[in-house]
This record gives structure tokens, C-alpha cells and sequence, in this order.
């Protein structure tokens, strides 16, 4: 999806009949485009071809507003992901940071910087490279919370969010990819539980679940680079099937 034209030219999703060719062929000649032309071979230096010149046919201005409906969600999720990023969280207290340590020492796992936010609705990791685990002001984090976010640190799993991202904002327009990319980010979290769990055991195991649950609605951070715990009641929901 991501590269739909081979080097040589042409679809490389899809081996047309020779009938339905022509017929594309018939319909492109008469089309006029500043960008491509149906008599010369296309140069394929990226996925889609590159503005070279003003629209100028009614084709030309749909790949206009296809390349700028990719820039907008581009620009949207940097945007949100440097305002989670810049703002600025207070220094946990004490008990807070040792508790976070006491976490990543008792299983083996990479701590981070720690800030607390207020307005924030659940913890979640920030950053790619150099993580920061926030966490929401005035309430109290359980340890297997906290153990969920930093197995995400431990597998680059916001890594792999910026790479969805980018998928999303090339096809922006195709509803069924953004429904795809939901259910992989779901996965990606039902993937983190399992992590978890493999290393609860008994009672835990259900308190993390009733964890879960207090989490299900739909106020939850959503930005590349970033993973939080909770992610929208249906997905939930969808994870607590997964874990009974």
C-alpha cells in the first residue's frame, strides 16, 4: 500500500486483463494532467508523484487535494505530539518515583524520565528515543499500570506507533485503512497485556483486568510516539475478552 507503483511503471497491487487496460488507457487520453503523462514512463522517485507545477485539470486538483489532505494529518500529528511532549509536567514526588523504580527493578525492564500531569486521563509514554512516562496528577498508579508502560518502553512500541501514523496520513482518505491501523493498535496493546501477565500471577492478574475496566471510555492520549494503557472503551472491551 504504501509503494502502489513499480520502478518499471504500472500498479503492482493488481494484474488487470488486458480488456480493462485499454479501457483505462481510453479514459487516461483523454485526461490532461501538469503531472504525468499516459505516453511516457513514470519516474518513480516515491510512493506518489511529486507537485511540479499549478492543477490544471480537474485530475490534477483531486491529487492536490489528496497530497495536502497528507500534509494536514502530518502536520496534525506533529503538532499533538510535540504539545504532549512540550508540556511541562511536575517532578514526581518520593514515593512516586520509587515506586516506578521499584517496578522496572523488580522485572528487569528500562527506566525513563517520570513527569506528572495534570488533566492527563491515564499514563502513557511520550517519546521514542528518550521516553518519558507520564502520569496522571492526584491519582494513584497500581504497579501493573505502570508495568504495562514500561514493556512498552522495553519494545519500542511508540516507535511502531510513528510508523502507523505515517500510514495513516497516506491514506487518509480510505476509511477501511483507518479502520485496519485501529484494530493494529489495538493488537499492539492486547500484545503489551500479554506481556504483563505473563509476569502476574493469581490476583493480579484480575486486578489488572478491573484496571483495565475503570479505563473504558474514550478519553485517552492518541499521538505518534506516544502509548498509553488505555485506548477507547471498544477496544477494551475487545482486550478484556482477550485476557479471559
Amino acid at each position: 500500500l504504501l509503494v502502489p507503483a513499480t520502478l518499471g511503471g504500472g500498479t503492482a497491487l493488481l494484474h488487470l486483463p488486458l480488456w480493462i487496460e485499454m479501457a483505462q488507457l481510453t479514459v487516461e487520453e483523454r485526461l490532461s494532467s501538469a503531472y504525468a503523462s499516459v505516453v511516457q514512463s513514470v519516474q518513480v522517485t516515491a510512493p506518489v508523484p511529486w507537485l511540479t507545477g499549478l492543477p490544471h485539470s480537474i485530475t490534477d486538483w483531486l491529487f492536490f487535494l489528496y497530497v495536502l489532505g497528507v500534509v494536514v494529518f502530518l502536520l496534525r500529528y506533529l503538532v499533538s505530539s510535540l504539545r504532549q511532549l512540550v508540556q511541562k509536567g511536575a517532578a514526581p514526588s518520593e514515593d512516586l518515583r520509587r515506586q516506578v523504580m521499584g517496578v522496572g527493578e523488580r522485572y528487569g525492564l528500562p527506566l525513563c524520565s517520570v513527569v506528572v500531569l495534570s488533566g492527563l486521563t491515564s499514563p502513557m509514554v511520550c517519546g521514542v528515543f528518550r521516553p518519558v512516562l507520564a502520569l496522571p496528577a492526584g491519582k494513584e498508579v497500581e504497579d501493573h499500570v505502570i508495568l504495562h508502560e514500561l514493556l512498552h518502553v522495553k519494545y519500542y512500541d511508540a516507535l511502531q506507533n510513528v510508523f502507523w501514523s505515517i500510514c495513516r496520513a497516506v491514506h487518509w482518505c480510505n476509511p477501511l485503512v483507518h479502520l485496519l491501523l485501529d484494530r493494529v493498535g489495538n493488537d499492539l496493546e492486547s500484545l503489551c497485556d500479554q506481556r504483563v501477565l505473563e509476569r502476574l500471577a493469581g490476583e493480579e492478574r484480575r486486578s489488572y483486568g478491573i484496571s483495565l475496566l475503570s479505563m473504558a471510555n474514550e478519553k485517552y492520549p492518541r499521538a505518534p510516539g506516544t502509548t498509553s494503557v488505555s485506548n477507547g472503551g471498544k477496544n477494551i472491551a475487545r482486550r478484556l475478552e482477550a485476557i479471559v
